[in-house]
């Protein structure tokens, strides 16, 4: 190879590399640390784990960086991955559990999660977004539950008990009918709004899940097409023309500009209409109206630790530090976050009514499929939605249409 190319190389990947770290002292064990998203919020908390764990733990020293969500982290990781310095500790999602496993870029951790302590202190839905083929390779930090929001000022204008929000599809379309602001023949305030188009619509998850479905079956195969997926589009299709006013999941929810009643949001993107004093009292939140299965779609992020790593042991006890009561009880008092361990849901909840039903919201939630193909999954299932509730496609036919093109990609 041309010198010239070499450092163009070598440039190339500085920009992605960790900032340099100082040289290792005999007896010290420096790691490093990438995770996904580059929040000032995230940075600040896990500055400050790294400084506890360094406190608890001299002569092992944690480098930390983070990369934005999408491009920027998987053309981080994939950079040094490809140089052969992978990172020793990794925060990332559920979809890069199957990819990153196939790749090898993540170890199984089945040893040190059944000597941990808190292994049976997590709860299993959460737990569940770490394992693949059987085995534990990540352990969740982060959740990140769609809830159920209401106004409870619009129910009480309606005439509607704010303290009973609806439970089932059927106390949903009667309560999003008796919400609807109708003006001049135009929707003027939706009863319950759902996005038409975004890049992720898990909206149409949380029917599902619902209902009792699943995008994938015990063998790992995709499961697009079903019953269960045909009667939340018949119920979301009957219901939407009268009650939503369509927007992108990528903006901002109508909710939030005052032109909802109802509707499914992330629970982190619900914290700027909280957090504004022309709100304080009008909204309260909950578990997911459902069709007999209770249930909401929840992200998660996780930590694994990376195929180059040599100090597994040390790797291991930060991730356990991390997960620790007293970090998740820090973490959710400086980020909102909720717990993912079974025994601080009572605290979590002693701090906020609402952490209630976002405890639900977690404890009943369910992720994206943990396969290879989760992210054709999401383009597909998008175009189904948007094909059967906004584009007047058969619903049947859209169904199978989209479990043929998820399996011609795969297979293909």
């Amino acid at each position: 190879m041309k010198r010239a190319a070499v450092w163009v190389l070598i440039a190339a990947f500085a920009l992605f590399a960790p900032s340099a770290a100082p040289a290792r002292g005999e007896g010290e064990v420096r790691l490093s640390f990438v995770r996904i998203g580059n929040d000032a919020p995230e940075k600040e908390y896990w500055e400050w784990v790294i400084a506890d764990f360094e406190a608890a733990n001299p002569g092992i020293y944690v480098q930390y960086d983070d990369a934005a969500i999408g491009e920027p982290i998987e053309t981080k990781l994939n950079t040094l991955f490809a140089s052969g310095a992978g990172p020793d500790i990794i925060g990332h999602g559920i979809l890069s559990v199957a990819a990153r496993v196939e790749l090898g870029h993540y170890q199984a951790i089945d040893a040190y999660f059944e000597a941990w302590e808190g292994r049976d202190d997590i709860m299993p839905s959460v737990l569940q977004n770490g394992v693949y083929g059987g085995r534990v390779y990540g352990l969740a930090y982060s959740v990140t539950p769609y809830v159920f929001a209401y106004r409870t000022d619009y129910f009480e204008q309606a005439g509607l008990d704010p303290a009973s929000p609806p439970k089932t599809w059927e106390e949903l379309a009667e309560f999003a009918r008796e919400l609807t602001v109708v003006e001049n023949g135009e929707i003027a305030r939706s009863g319950f709004c759902f996005p038409m188009t975004g890049g992720n619509l898990v909206e149409f998850d949380v029917f599902v899940f619902g209902n009792g479905g699943r995008f994938m079956d015990a063998d790992g195969n995709p499961t697009l097409d079903g019953g269960e997926k045909l009667e939340a589009l018949e119920f979301l299709s009957e219901l939407l023309p009268d009650v939503n006013l369509p927007y992108s999941n990528n903006e901002t929810n109508p909710f939030v500009k005052g032109l909802a009643a109802m509707t499914l949001m992330n629970n982190v993107a619900l914290t700027s209409m909280l957090n504004d004093p022309e709100y304080e009292g009008l909204v309260n939140i909950a578990l997911p109206p459902d069709n007999g299965h209770p249930a909401s779609f929840c992200g998660c992020n996780m930590l694994f630790i990376g195929r180059d790593c040599k100090n597994n042991d040390e790797a291991f006890a930060f991730i356990g530090h991390a997960l620790s009561k007293d970090a998740l009880l820090e973490r959710t008092r400086q980020t909102k976050i909720p717990v993912t361990r079974l025994s601080l849901v009572e605290q979590f909840q002693a701090i906020d009514p609402m952490n209630a039903a976002r405890s639900l919201c977690v404890e009943y939630g369910v992720g994206m499929p943990r396969a290879t193909w989760a992210t054709q999954f999401q383009r597909v299932r998008n175009e189904l939605v948007q094909s059967a509730l906004f584009g007047g496609a058969d619903i049947g036919e859209a169904l199978s249409k989209a479990q043929s093109d998820l399996l011609f990609e795969i297979d293909g």
